[in-house]
């Protein structure tokens, strides 16, 4: 027999025994990692990749939801949602993080209680499941089966797969014709698999990522703790049992230079790619549970060991009640961050001096009413609330590419709260309202926003503000918190507590001497301002 084919022969058998052997050894070096992530409170990944797409799933689907109960951009930016997603981003998936970006956006839910338990307190099925998530990994971010566009099958390439096998068993039989046969219909495949390629590259990504979530959504679901799957994962035999061989087009996963060149050889991309992709478009409905089932799983997993990262956390508690009762709330991205408690039952204005906590505590509040509704956990000792929309107009800025002033830019944050169509309780944070323009207009347009939102029967709001005078024109309708600070030492420090009443101190002038400004000019700001009051 010609040396050749002994030559081929060996290089066949290599490959396969190194696309056995490899995943083996390469899951092993997974696990061993994996072991470690929950009592070092950290993710598998601690980058992030540039091809990135978090609110791929939000920006798809959000057409099909009502708009004005979903969080919106404003919100999302004024309460550092982009802070918060990093912080909890322990998934393990794409897909996780695409769903827990949309679930922060009001699109889902992560809330099995019992779910989240069992990766707190069974270590055995955390690190198991959490192994067949990070084998899913996040090297490719695809796009959605449904999206995937049907690319109609070539017959003589799908023949072309069997050919080198053909020839190869001739070879035995007639090796002065088989082995160049064999050799010819190799090096035609190498080169025809390698030109497709560039055709459906991207198709061949969703199609290798949607096949292994199949194969993994099979394998999660049959845990005993895990939810049922209601899948015929009949349908989809192929997709699970040759997902492994599908190539990843431009990554570094690969087991060997081996396996590349065995699958050009027989065109197993092209050939398993058309085997496959009919059985997604005949049941997409499947596939997709496929991966809202994974993706959910990925998030109930985040969630917990970023519960695990907090100081103090509830699940908190709905009530019809028009209220929002809460005991030693925090804010989520601040460490030690100081408790407050309080009950809202009704409107409230809160007044007091820079940096004293008054947008801080806002925020806090509405993030806990934004986490309580998504991921059924609020940063508080308690935290009963009734369920409704977010919306906030907090941090304006000036807009160079539209050419709005700050004042411009506050006017259509407010402007777009009167455009709200919800049924729903309407939470509504506004911070250091209309301060983009002068006193006497500020306090007039200020007084009649507030008061026109508090005749809408499903607001609350919760608004900041400077001007002292508003506390006593909004008195009738709204409660009247305040944070303060002391100066003791030429110190000014802060003790971050709300406190009812209005605000009785002031610190700008003061912060002037503390900060050594020429003493003429504190002297003159303190006179004008003592001649003004």
């Amino acid at each position: 027999m010609p040396a050749i084919l002994w030559f081929m022969i060996a290089v066949i058998l290599a490959s396969l025994l190194l696309m056995i052997v490899m995943p083996i050894i390469e899951n092993k070096k997974l696990m061993t990692k994996i072991k470690k992530l929950w009592t070092a409170q950290r993710p598998l990944e601690s980058f992030i990749r540039p091809n990135h797409n978090y609110s791929y799933q939000f920006d798809t689907y959000k057409h099909q939801y009502n708009a004005n109960e979903l969080l919106d951009d404003k919100t999302w930016s004024d309460l550092n949602l982009d802070s918060v997603f990093q912080n909890m981003n322990f998934n393990f998936t794409a897909i996780g993080e695409m769903r827990l970006f949309a679930t922060l956006r009001h699109m889902f839910e992560v809330n099995n209680q019992s779910l989240i338990h069992h990766f707190k307190s069974d270590s055995l099925f955390r690190n198991q499941l959490s192994l067949h998530l990070a084998q899913i990994g996040k090297s490719i971010y695809p796009v959605f089966p449904d999206q995937v566009a049907f690319i109609k099958r070539n017959h003589f390439y799908m023949i072309c797969t069997y050919l080198p096998i053909a020839f190869l068993i001739s070879a035995f039989i007639t090796p002065s014709v088989g082995v160049p046969l064999t050799i010819i219909a190799s090096i035609f495949n190498m080169i025809l698999s390698g030109l497709l390629k560039r055709t459906f590259e991207q198709d061949l990504n969703s199609m290798f990522y949607t096949s292994n979530v199949i194969k993994k959504a099979y394998a999660i679901q049959q845990f005993d703790q895990t939810p049922h799957l209601d899948v015929n994962f009949k349908h989809f035999r192929t997709a699970r049992r040759f997902s492994g061989l599908l190539g990843r087009v431009n990554t570094n996963d690969e087991t060997s230079i081996f396996s590349m060149l065995f699958k050009s050889i027989l065109m197993l991309d092209y050939h398993l790619f058309h085997l496959i992709q009919n059985s997604f478009k005949t049941y997409e409905d499947e596939v997709m549970a496929c991966y809202d089932y994974v993706a959910s799983i990925d998030n109930h997993y985040a969630v917990a060991l970023w519960q695990e990262t907090l100081d103090e956390y509830t699940l908190p508690e709905q009530t019809q009640h028009d209220t929002i009762t809460f005991e030693n709330l925090t804010h989520p991205l601040i460490t030690d961050a100081v408790p407050n408690s309080l009950s809202i039952n009704q409107h409230i204005l809160l007044t007091g001096s820079n940096a004293s906590g008054k947008s801080t505590f806002m925020k806090a509040v509405a993030l806990n009413i934004v986490l309580s509704q998504t991921i059924h956990t609020a940063t508080a000792h308690n935290f009963i609330y009734k369920p409704g929309l977010v919306y906030t107009s907090m941090v304006n800025q000036d807009d160079i590419l539209s050419g709005d002033s700050y004042f411009m830019s506050e006017v259509k944050s407010i402007k777009r709260l009167f455009d709200i169509q919800s049924t729903k309780k309407i939470y509504v944070f506004i911070d250091e309202i209309f301060k983009g323009t002068n006193t006497t207009e500020r306090i007039a347009a200020s007084e009649s926003v507030l008061t026109y939102l508090n005749h809408l029967q499903s607001f609350r709001v919760i608004a900041a503000t400077h001007d002292i005078e508003l506390s006593t024109l909004l008195e009738d309708d709204y409660s009247n918190y305040h944070f303060n600070e002391s100066i003791s030492d030429n110190e000014i420090s802060f003790d971050f507590k709300i406190k009812s009443g209005k605000a009785d101190t002031r610190n700008a002038i003061e912060l002037l001497r503390i900060m050594r400004f020429p003493n003429i000019i504190y002297r003159r700001a303190k006179s004008k301002a003592s001649h003004n009051n």
